[in-house]
């Protein structure tokens, strides 16, 4: 594993992100597989976002670009800029987060717990990026810019995955890996990373529906598309309804006791399916759980 304060030739003496367990979920495999959960919520901040937050802000303050107390603004859904109002308040640099209206209550009472401003926008991701330009396009701070920094992928193919090369307990390599695509951080590093150690792994992207819009993923048909990820190394697209990813995260709390956020219940939905069809041995990214969703549905009408 690379450690990042060794990444970056500093020692980071708060907890730096990584070094999540990989486990198996032998109750919930379908006859005929063997399927691994890369559990990402044993972050600091309880998601795999924590790991671009931590070297987008380090890489920005390697290169010079955030100076003692300039201010930070990003874009989100929640779960990265809260790992980045972490990062700030260790810092001490003010952070302000443009997000969509609709994020739950609960991430936006984490951004607040960590000291982060926030700018609600009405409308989604897509909107909100461009509030945030705006904010940079007049002077008011410094933008990781989650959507195309190289440090989003580049925190999964130097950390995440040597991890899980690391942990992998089968002496035959795995055969699958599905990630979500949101930022088209994760799937991208992932992909690099994996391809490299596992030539012959079938890369799946696990995506929403347009019609159907899941925090925190994005669909290849969305006519933005983040400028960081690079989808050739994908080999597998799966397309999941908000239902069926609601219906997955309930079968894994009962099967294995893990309480899933939706992305990674969407994760698991794909990953089910293909491999009651097809069989073989998974790995699944798993972002968070679902303790910042219990203010929506389905646990709220």
């Amino acid at each position: 594993m690379t450690v990042p304060g060794a990444y970056f030739g500093m020692a980071e003496h708060h907890l730096p992100p990584g070094d999540t367990p990989l486990v198996e979920l032998a109750t919930l495999a379908p006859a005929g597989s063997r399927l691994f959960a890369k559990l990402e919520w044993y972050n600091p901040t309880g998601s795999i976002k924590d790991r671009a937050a931590w070297f987008m802000f380090h890489n920005a303050k390697r290169d010079g670009h955030l100076p003692p107390g300039t201010p930070l603004i990003e874009s989100t859904s929640g779960n990265t800029g809260i790992g980045l109002a972490r990062v700030a308040l260790l810092n001490k640099h003010p952070m302000t987060i443009c997000l969509p209206q609709r994020a739950t209550a609960e991430r936006k009472q984490l951004l607040r717990a960590y000291g982060a401003d926030l700018v609600e926008v009405d409308g989604g991701p897509n909107e909100s990026i461009e509030v945030a330009k705006g904010l940079v396009a007049d002077g008011e701070g410094f933008m990781c810019y989650q959507y195309g920094n190289p440090g989003n992928p580049e925190s999964h193919e130097m950390g995440t995955v040597p991890e899980m090369v690391r942990d992998w307990p089968l002496e035959a390599p795995p055969e699958h890996i599905f990630c979500a695509y949101g930022t088209g951080g994760t799937i991208t590093g992932c992909s690099r990373g994996m391809r490299k150690a596992y030539p012959d792994i079938r890369v799946h992207s696990v995506e929403e529906f347009t019609t159907d819009p899941i925090s925190g993923m994005r669909s290849q048909d969305d006519p933005f598309q983040p400028p960081v990820g690079d989808l050739s190394l994908v080999t597998d697209r799966h397309e999941v309804a908000k239902a069926d990813a609601f219906a997955a995260v309930s079968l894994t709390m009962a099967t294995e006791g893990y309480f899933l956020g939706t992305s990674s219940g969407a994760i698991m939905h794909a990953a089910l399916t293909f491999l009651s069809d097809h069989g073989g041995t998974a790995i699944v990214v798993l972002p968070d759980d679902g303790w910042k969703y219990l203010s929506g549905p389905p646990w709220i009408d």
